[in-house]
């Protein structure tokens, strides 16, 4: 009886649908999936579906990218209701901000001397898709720009790169509002890569969104280590927030990063999630 409460599929920048995902997850003999795609609940219902049909336990979800005080960071909302009017004006917003966003990384891709079109990047993205960064990398991988895609983001797309463009988002207090608005419950996602303020430590970061309202830590993650988990762990029980885990799972955008893998190379037990989470899975 195993878990995997964060996944992306083709609605925002994996590589498999949600009936391909949501198939594969129940092949692996996982019992329990969220759907966490980023900014958008486009793949839900059908993954929700397929779900249904294979008797597999289901979480809605979403992953909100956030800036602002206490600091930037990605929060999951796990049990959503993926109808709530709020949640998708404010999801529909967001889409046409990363619009917005995505026609001037064209622009400063092409002042960097990169031959590259929206249609470019359209060609190499699923249909549907909510397009970001990952489809941007993979057509300048398809162009010959860059031999692969980290060396996409090393030179053009990462945070402190030549093309980057500053994503419209929530803040922190809206986004963990936004979720609870919603039905759901709050996490924050892999803490543990978190870009830390010289005076802060992973606890006062973590305080300062359980104060906005935070439910609980992605304490459970593919890239940590044994030593990684332990010390959130020990956060999670020391500030009584729940835990939630998860493998990020993008299909070919992230190789490195298996389906259902989310602790030291291993599964997930459900048994080790709080029942307050589990109480919101559907079957």
């Amino acid at each position: 009886m195993t878990a995997d409460l964060h996944t992306h599929t083709t609605a925002s920048d994996g590589t498999l649908t949600p009936t391909e995902l949501v198939t594969a997850a129940h092949a692996l003999g996982i019992s329990l999936l969220a759907i966490t795609d980023h900014d958008t609940t486009a793949g839900v219902a059908e993954a929700h579906a397929v779900a249904t049909q294979l008797q597999m336990s289901f979480l809605p979800g979403v992953e909100l990218s956030a800036e602002g005080a206490p600091g930037k960071c990605h929060l999951l909302g796990l049990g959503i209701n993926p109808r709530h009017v709020r949640l998708n004006e404010t999801l529909s917003q967001l889409s046409e901000h990363r619009r917005e966003r995505n026609e001037k990384m064209i622009l400063r891709l092409n002042a960097l001397g990169v031959a590259i079109t929206m249609d470019d990047v359209l060609a190499v993205a699923p249909d549907g898709a909510n397009l970001g960064r990952p489809h941007f990398a993979a057509a300048l991988v398809a162009s010959g720009t860059v031999t692969d895609t980290r060396e996409a983001f090393t030179r053009f797309l990462g945070d402190d790169s030549a093309a980057y463009i500053t994503k419209e988002t929530l803040s922190p207090a809206d986004a963990i509002a936004l979720v609870h608005d919603a039905g759901g419950l709050c996490f924050l996602a892999h803490p543990g890569l978190l870009r830390l303020a010289a005076h802060e430590t992973y606890e006062t970061r973590i305080r300062a969104l359980q104060a906005l309202g935070l439910d609980g830590i992605e304490a459970y993650y593919s890239s940590y280590s044994p030593a990684d988990e332990a010390r959130f762990l020990r956060l999670a029980e020391k500030l009584r927030l729940l835990v939630t885990g998860g493998s990020d799972f993008h299909g070919a955008n992230k190789l490195q990063v298996p389906l259902g893998i989310v602790r030291d190379g291993q599964p997930l037990s459900r048994n080790l999630l709080p029942a307050r989470l589990l109480a919101r899975a559907a079957v």
